[in-house]
Order: structure tokens, then sequence, then C-alpha cells
């Protein structure tokens, strides 16, 4: 009974064991059925994040391949040099200083080296040259006030606001004579600049002419014969104000170098 029971229990293992190879075998190729049907659609079809990435590169050398075109191609171009700011400078002159011409590729342009020879047009005190899209070339530009002149004719020198030399041989209408002064006398052209410069305009047009010895001796000379010592340049605005008050009054020759105490002078 014990070697029957034996043979009866060794046939069923045999048997599972059959079993258990043929499902595992199954499961495999299952599995690989399974992998194989699954890689194909992922090659075939490429994901949302891969398209995304293609058409970046695609728009970004799109956008490479035109910004060269237009900025080697003469495609915007310099239509005008547009000036504004002019009172006494010559906007033909500004133009050609400039250097821009008709034609000129909008995008190479050197707006630094267009201002920088703008400045040196005697009249610029201040310049900007930007681009105005799509074809312009906008030059705004500031003037020297011209507030006196030194000497005359083809020696006349026209001095600014800071009491600078910026234009010779040439003198604008209008303009109050600085005397016994000359270029080389900083202090004292700063004076009489500034003494200048503060008066109101009304009372300014009236001005004929200055005369600074030093930077503390200011005079100021009036077309209808009032005669105003100012003496320095400080307090400029109260002397000024005093130098108005004082041109209504029948005394001709006043000092208000205190512009809290103006006092006419006798004889």
């Amino acid at each position: 009974m014990t070697r029957a029971n034996t043979g009866e229990s060794r046939e069923p293992q045999k048997g599972n064991t059959r079993s258990k190879r043929s499902r595992g075998q199954s499961t495999r190729a299952q599995r690989a059925g399974a992998q194989s049907s699954g890689a194909t659609p992922a090659r075939g079809k490429p994901s949302k994040k891969k398209l995304i990435t293609r058409v970046s590169v695609i728009v970004v050398l799109v956008a490479a391949v035109l910004a060269a075109l237009v900025y080697f191609l003469p495609i915007l171009t310099v239509g005008q040099v547009k000036v504004e700011g002019t009172r006494n400078a010559d906007v033909q002159t500004i133009q050609k200083a400039t250097g821009i011409s008709d034609g000129t590729n909008m995008l190479r342009l050197d707006t630094k080296k267009a201002a920088a020879n703008v400045a040196g047009v005697p009249w610029v005190e201040k310049v900007t040259v930007s681009r105005s899209w799509p074809t312009t070339v906008a030059v705004k530009i500031t003037e020297h006030d011209p507030v006196g002149v030194l000497g005359s004719g083809k020696n006349a020198q026209v001095v600014d606001e800071q009491g600078h030399v910026f234009l010779k041989g040439a003198a604008p209408e209008g303009v109050a004579k600085f005397e016994k002064m000359k270029e080389q006398d900083a202090p004292a052209l700063r004076a009489a600049a500034t003494a200048v410069t503060s008066l109101p305009p009304e009372v300014r047009q009236r001005l004929e002419h200055v005369e600074a010895e030093s930077a503390e001796s200011v005079e100021l000379f009036f077309r209808d014969g009032y005669q105003v010592h100012w003496g320095s340049a400080e307090r400029a605005d109260e002397k000024a104000e005093a130098t108005r008050i004082v041109l209504t009054r029948e005394e001709k020759h006043w000092n208000v170098s205190n512009p809290a105490m103006p006092s006419a002078k006798i004889g």
C-alpha cells in the first residue's frame, strides 16, 4: 500500500508541473505581445511635448532668418531725417552732420555716433538721435541761449547762459554786448551771464550792454539811460527783482548789490 500511494501522489505532481509550465509560457507570451503591440504606436505618434518643441524650433529658425534678411537687406530704409528744436541753427547743417542719408538701413544706424557728430555743431547744446519707425530718423536738439557778445564782426564771440563762448565770427541780433571782459575771464563771464539770465524777459529786452572787470563788479546798462551796479552774481534772483523795481523810478543810477536795500547814486 505504501508503494501504491507513492505512485499515485507522483503522477498528479507531474501533471501540475506541466500545467504550471504551460501557464508560465502563456503569460510570458502575452506580456511579450502586449509590449510589442504597445511599442509600435508610441514610435509612430510623437508626444505633445515633442510636437511643441519641434514647432518652437521651427519658429525660432524662421524668425532668425527673417531678422537676418531685414538687417542685411535694404527693406527698412531711412526716408527722412527730421530735425526739431532749432531757432538759430541751420537745419540742413544738422542733417548733414548726422552722417545719415536717405536709403540707409534703419536697423544698422549708429545713433550714438550721429548724436556725437551733431553735438559738434556750434549752436547745439544737447542732442538726441532716435529711430521713428518705420522710415524716419528724429533729431531733437536744445540750443545754447545766447546772453552776450564779446567783440564784434568777424571777432565776435557769443557767450551762453553758462558763461561759455560757443560761437565765433557771428553775433545774433538783440544780444547784449559784454565789455571789459575777455574769453579767458571765466569767472567774470559766468557772473555777467548769470546776471543777464536772471532778469525778467521784459527787463532783459531793455539791456544794452554789461561790464564786468571782475566777477564782483558786474554793471548793467540799459537803453533808456539806466545803470545798475550788481556787484557779484550772488542772490541773482533777488537782484533781478530789485532791478525791475528801480527801473520804474526816476533816478537813473542804482546799486542793487544788497537787493534788500537798493540805493540810488547821486551825481
